[in-house]
C-alpha cells in the first residue's frame, strides 16, 4: 500500500514519515513494476487498483458495523486514525456517501493515546433469558446486585454502569439498551421498543420481551487529554502532482502542524507529523483549535 499510494502522489519521498522512516520510490516503482507485469498492466494502473483495492475492504469493513445493523453512515462523520488511515478516508468516504471528516492532530498515535487517557473498566456480564413472570424488577435487582460486587472487586472508587440486552420472544438478536441498576421491566420494555424502531422501523406491542443478558461495568474515569494547535510557524505549503480519478492534478501540500484556522481545498495533502491526509477535488478543510482536521465534502 506504501508503494502504490508514493507512486500516486499520495506521499512523497522527500517527506519522511513518522519516526524517520525514508521512502524509496525507485524501490516502490520496481515492486509495482512486477506486480503490473503479471497482470498485463501499467505501473500506474496497478498502483491505482491495489488502492481501490485496499478502499472496498475498508469500505465493506464499515458497511458490515454500520448498513447491516441498521444504522445509516450518512449521518455520522469518519474519524480515520493511524499514519495511513487519512490518506484512504476520503475516498471511503464518498463511497459511504459520508460529507464529514475528522481527522485528530494525534491520528497516527491515537491507539496510545487511549490508552494513556482511558477509563480504568471491569465488564462483566450474565445470561438470565428472563421473560413473563420471572421478569421482575426483584430479579433484575438482584442479577444486577450480584454484577457489581464481582465488577467493583479492587476498583476503588468505580462507579458502576448497566446495560440490558433485550428480543422479542423468537428473535435470533438482542439490542443493548442502558437502564438503571434498579430498572423495571415496562421501563426497559419501552427502551427496547424505542430502540427497535429506531434501527428496524417498527415496534410490536403485542410481542412479548425477553430480557436475555445483563452487563455490568465498573468504570474509574481516566485522563482528560485536552489538545491544543500547534502555532503553524513551520508549516511549509508547496504543491505536487497527484492522480484523483483518471486524472493528475496539481494539489497543494501541507507539511508540518498547521495553526488553527489553517484552510485548504481539494486536490489538497496534509502531511502531518504522524500521519498523511489527502483530501480530493470536492473537499475543504479547516484546522480546528484543538489542532484537528475538519474536512466536508461540498457534493450531496
Amino acid at each position: 500500500m506504501t508503494d502504490a499510494n508514493l507512486l500516486l502522489g499520495y506521499l512523497d519521498a522527500d517527506s519522511r514519515l513518522a519516526g524517520g522512516v525514508a521512502l524509496d520510490r525507485a524501490a516502490a516503482e520496481a515492486a509495482v513494476a512486477r506486480l503490473a507485469a503479471e497482470l498485463g498492466l501499467e505501473a500506474e494502473q496497478t498502483a491505482a487498483g491495489i488502492v481501490r483495492v485496499a478502499n472496498a475492504e475498508m469500505v465493506r469493513a464499515l458497511r458490515v458495523v454500520t448498513v447491516e445493523r441498521g444504522v445509516d453512515p450518512r449521518e455520522f462523520a469518519l474519524l480515520p486514525f493511524g499514519g495511513a488511515g487519512p490518506m484512504h478516508a476520503a475516498a471511503i468516504a464518498e463511497e459511504l456517501r459520508i460529507r464529514r471528516l475528522l481527522c485528530p492532530r494525534a491520528s497516527g498515535v491515537l491507539s496510545a493515546l487511549g490508552l494513556l487517557a482511558s477509563e480504568r473498566r471491569r465488564d462483566t456480564a450474565r445470561t438470565v433469558m428472563l421473560r413473563g413472570e420471572s421478569l421482575s424488577a426483584k430479579r433484575i435487582a438482584a442479577e444486577v446486585e450480584a454484577l457489581v460486587e464481582r465488577a467493583s472487586a479492587g476498583m476503588q472508587g468505580a462507579e458502576p454502569e448497566a446495560v440490558y440486552e433485550l428480543r422479542y420472544a423468537g428473535q435470533a438478536f438482542e439490542l443493548a439498551v442502558a437502564g438503571t441498576l434498579r430498572p423495571e421491566p415496562p421501563e426497559l420494555a419501552d427502551a427496547f421498543a424505542a430502540e427497535h424502531e429506531r434501527r428496524y422501523g417498527y415496534r410490536d406491542p403485542e410481542a412479548e420481551v425477553e430480557l436475555v443478558t445483563i452487563r455490568v461495568a465498573a468504570i474509574v474515569p481516566g485522563h482528560e487529554p485536552r489538545p491544543e494547535a500547534a502555532g503553524g510557524e513551520a508549516l511549509e505549503r508547496c504543491t505536487r502532482r497527484a492522480r484523483f480519478g483518471e486524472d493528475w492534478l496539481g494539489a497543494e501540500v501541507l507539511r508540518g502542524e498547521p495553526a488553527a484556522g489553517t484552510r485548504a481545498s481539494g486536490p489538497c495533502v496534509f502531511e502531518l507529523p504522524e500521519a498523511t491526509l489527502v483530501l480530493p477535488p470536492g473537499w475543504a478543510a479547516e484546522v480546528d483549535e484543538h489542532g484537528s482536521v475538519v474536512a466536508e465534502r461540498d457534493q450531496p
